[in-house]
């Protein structure tokens, strides 16, 4: 199994950012294709960010293989907040806040991540090392969450803001009907993806399947979500059980969330820098 060292490799759930101008050229803005549902891509992308709390907090399993079969088990506790306003502005250039940490295994115990995602400008990122008690300012694009097949963008929520786009040929996974459409991530975004290909369940507007490329324009990683685990939470749907698999390194990673709290009113201060180092 390749090292999953402590914290450094550790996070980034993912999707998720340079792009190339010839990307741009496939967005709906420039290249629009008529659908006879009048949707564009950027409108079935709006419906996922509208299928999301205001506030939540989660806890979660990741439990990796490798090609060998050696598997290996994290868990880590999550809380995301909304900063727009009620008319989805950002509020003081701020779009959301992501607080994670880290309660298993016990070497990288009470790690954890604090991202700030802005509007129209590349995220803030700070990662807190328990040996050293100290908060450093990182840049976590190309960083697995401690070391398994997903990568903390493809689990923080995206905005829709975040993505040019450009819709295809609608289809089924499982059954269920899905709009397909290409998502090509903004530099903005600082994406390790140029390009990022998903399926949404038209009646849900979750994601039940992606494909990841890189920079290369190699496809990298593929996301598949079970559709029997996608359940409601005060009228949101979350999907609580999927599997990421790395198509270069033949291995995988099942994400499994054990919890999920809807809308909380978190403290004032539960994004702060300093809560980082609470324990």
């Amino acid at each position: 199994m390749r090292a999953r060292n402590c914290v450094g490799l550790a996070f980034a759930t993912t999707v998720l950012i340079l792009t190339a101008l010839a990307n741009f050229a496939m967005a709906d803005a420039v290249a629009p294709t008529a659908f006879a549902d009048g949707l564009t891509g950027h409108d079935i992308y709006s419906k996922i960010v509208e299928n999301r709390f205001r506030s939540f907090s989660q806890e979660s399993t990741l439990i990796s293989a490798d090609r060998a079969g050696r598997t290996q088990e994290s868990r880590f506790d999550m809380r995301w907040q909304d900063f727009r306003d009620e008319n989805g502005e950002a509020l003081r250039g701020i779009l959301s806040k992501t607080l994670v940490k880290y309660s298993h295994p016990f070497d990288i115990r009470h790690s954890g991540y604090l991202i700030q995602a802005n509007k129209g400008r590349s995220n803030d990122q700070f990662i807190y090392y328990p040996s050293r008690r100290r908060v450093v300012r990182v840049n976590l694009r190309n960083q697995s969450i401690y070391g398994t097949d997903f990568s903390f963008e493809d689990v923080i929520p995206r905005e829709a803001e975040d993505f040019a786009y450009r819709r295809l040929a609608d289809a089924t996974v499982d059954t269920v009907p899905v709009f397909v459409i290409e998502l090509y991530p903004k530099e903005s975004t600082d994406s390790e993806y140029s390009k990022i290909e998903v399926k949404v369940d038209k009646e849900r507007f979750v994601i039940l399947r992606s494909r990841y490329w890189d920079q290369a324009e190699v496809e990298i990683k593929r996301f598949s979500a079970e559709t029997a685990q996608v359940q409601q939470f005060e009228g949101v749907w979350v999907t609580m059980k999927s599997k990421m698999k790395n198509l270069l390194l033949e291995s995988y990673t099942e994400l499994i969330i054990t919890k999920v709290v809807a809308n909380p009113d978190f403290a004032s201060d539960t994004f702060d820098l300093g809560r980082l180092e609470s324990h």
